[in-house]
């Protein structure tokens, strides 16, 4: 008896191998790239939401008044954040005005004590007395009094340079200027405030 290959048998199980074999493939390519598209969108919602938290993370500027005749400031801020509270310590502060050229500047931290400021306190939360020192944090929502001190340098002395009342009402008002306040927070935003007077007398409204 002859025995006779079926070629197109064979030539039928071979394509069916090549089929099966190239499901597999797709299958797990699919796998992979499912995969690789559910750690994408996961990394991109949590990338939107810590944007998302920067981006309404701000310092608001609700009053500013002349603390002293001569170089203080009170400010009302309010702190907005829709991420976690930030540390008071942390956060920078610069009094900047500019006169012939010569820009005058005063920097510091929120967190330092300010000597010409009551209890040494410079920033409180409204309602507070500022004998209860200054918070550690600032939390969303609150509102804080703040006192910004004129003169030139760093911290609530400055450099001892003259003159000593630089970019404070006295001074603004004297020599018709602006002066701005800027609040720098740890994530790298900051709002500026600018400070005119228009009636000079302590308590008297900076605009």
């Amino acid at each position: 008896m002859r025995e006779e290959n079926d070629i197109f048998a064979q030539v039928g199980i071979g394509a069916m191998i090549v089929f099966i074999g190239s499901l597999l493939a797709v299958v797990s390519s699919s796998y992979i790239m499912l995969n690789q598209l559910e750690r994408i969108s996961e990394t991109t919602e949590e990338t939107v939401a810590v944007a998302t938290n920067e981006a309404h993370t701000q310092i608001i500027f609700v009053g500013g008044w002349i603390d002293d005749d001569f170089d203080d400031y009170l400010f009302m801020i309010e702190y907005q954040s829709l991420g976690k509270e930030v540390i008071t310590s942390e956060v920078g502060y610069v009094l900047w005005c500019e006169l012939n050229d010569v820009i005058h500047r005063r920097y510091g931290y929120l967190g330092d004590d300010l000597s010409s400021a009551p209890d040494s306190t410079t920033i409180w939360p409204v309602g507070d007395d500022p004998e209860d020192g200054i918070p550690g944090t600032l939390e969303s929502g609150n509102r804080y009094f703040v006192i910004a001190d004129g003169g030139r340098g760093g911290g609530s002395w400055g450099d001892g340079g003259n003159p000593t009342n630089a970019c404070g009402p006295e001074f603004i008002h004297e020599n018709g200027i602006s002066a701005y306040y800027s609040i720098f927070l740890p994530n790298g935003g900051h709002t500026t405030q600018e400070l005119m007077i228009t009636t000079y007398g302590v308590g008297e409204s900076v605009t």
